[in-house]
């Protein structure tokens, strides 16, 4: 089996949903207070990856019900530096991100890109790496003063090469081969920290950062106040023409995010809820590596992971549901179809059997935004998000992986199936 060629790209304007999402334009009078409090709250951390954001704990700002997020703070001066030691989870994907008190993007290593240890296999780039998590095993290092993108396993911790300042490393595993192991069956990375002259000290891990629940502390507080600040009320982001009453997919005309995953693109649409109406979208499905049911993540595929996503419009803005591509029934001819609704609008035929998955709507006394994510694109797929400029028709790009959207009566899909229901 040959290795899958992914179209790597780097945190840049066009990666726009992450980690924690903001469909939203920051407020730029709150930018100083807020870096000084990320500030502060990094020489409160004790422990290492003291906060989790996932639905189940800190459900911010969208993030995706089939991923975990571990954060670490850190304050590094001149001549310091972090070392994470880790073994490669059983997962689909994984990867290590530095990011500014902001959280704005400094540098990144995608799964595919960190060079194992001596002795070691990355599981992720060669098919013979084998099963034993002790071979699979990876250094990197985070440190101030170098450039994003250097040679070797290192991340800047730092933008614009500065010489000290303080961050946030972000671990993200998506799709662990064992859904109810959120770490990929593997511990969670070490972390040891050396001050410049002295001797290395190792950062124990936070109680329960491994759990799903995860822990809490002055990190998860900071976090839902950088959403608080970079994403007050109002300035909602708009996807192209769409309309919440006339819906449609679109790249959004503006994007302001805290910490952007450099490996996804995004479309959008809003929704808004109306008793007995429900929204149903239809696409070709793109190929994806089904590691859930024992495909190598190496398996020649279209996009390393897609998923559809309802969330809500409103802080701390969380995800309501999300179907992963493992999670949706696609036909015969390649195709899925969704329909979004409330339990009680759910259309009796909407059913994995009858080749329809439901997402939940949520909550109805709010505005929801729909998102399609892709990550990872093949270099030989182009119909991907990724493919579509900003303030581009994405429909002529993306082709039939473009997803129609249209609303429908219950009593319409539930008598003639989703044939009745076009865009």
């Amino acid at each position: 089996m040959k290795p899958a060629l992914w179209r790597t790209l780097k945190a840049s304007t066009l990666a726009w949903l992450g980690l924690v999402t903001v469909l939203v334009a920051p407020s730029a009078a709150t930018g100083t207070s807020a870096q000084a409090r990320a500030s502060a709250a990094v020489s409160d951390v004790s422990c290492a990856w003291p906060a989790v954001v996932r639905p189940g704990r800190l459900n911010l700002a969208f993030p995706e019900t089939n991923a975990t997020y571990w954060i670490m703070p850190y304050r590094l001066g001149q001549g310091d530096r972090i070392v994470v030691d880790g073994t490669y989870p059983s997962a689909r994907f994984t990867s290590l991100t530095s990011y500014d008190a902001k959280g704005s993007p400094v540098d990144s290593l995608a799964d595919h890109q960190i060079a194992p240890r001596a002795g070691s296999k990355n599981p992720f780039a060669v098919p013979d790496a084998g099963t034993d998590p002790a071979r699979h095993r990876y250094r990197v290092t985070l440190e101030p003063g170098i450039a994003a993108g250097s040679a070797g396993n290192t991340l800047a911790a730092t933008a614009k090469s500065a010489g000290s300042g303080a961050g946030w490393l972000v671990l993200r595993i998506y799709v662990p081969d064992k859904q109810s192991d959120p770490t990929g069956g593997v511990p969670l990375p070490s972390l040891t920290r050396q001050r410049q002259g002295g001797s290395p000290q190792s950062v124990p891990t936070c109680p329960r950062a491994g759990d799903t629940e995860g822990p809490t502390g002055p990190a998860a507080t900071e976090l839902r106040e950088l959403v608080k600040k970079y994403a007050p009320p109002g300035d909602l982001v708009s996807c192209g023409k769409s309309t919440a009453s006339a819906p449609s997919f679109a790249v959004p005309n503006k994007t302001a995010g805290l910490f952007p995953n450099p490996y996804n693109k995004y479309l959008c649409t809003p929704l808004e809820y109306k008793p007995g109406r429900i929204a149903v979208i239809r696409g070709k499905a793109p190929t994806f590596p089904d590691t859930v049911n024992g495909q190598s993540v190496l398996t020649t595929a279209q996009l390393r992971y897609w998923s559809l996503c309802q969330n809500q419009i409103r802080i701390p803005y969380p995800v309501s549901a999300c179907a992963g591509d493992f999670q949706t029934a696609v036909g015969k001819d390649g195709r899925y179809t969704y329909v979004v609704s409330t339990a009680q609008d759910r259309p009796a035929n909407a059913k994995t059997t009858n080749g329809v998955t439901w997402i939940d709507w949520g909550p109805t006394d709010v505005t929801s935004v729909l998102l399609l994510r892709n990550m990872l694109p093949a270099r030989d797929f182009h119909n991907a998000v990724q493919d579509t400029r900003k303030g581009e028709n994405p429909a002529p790009v993306m082709g039939a992986y473009y997803p129609e959207i249209t609303y429908c009566t219950k009593e319409s899909f539930t008598k003639n199936g989703p044939a009745t229901c076009r865009a």
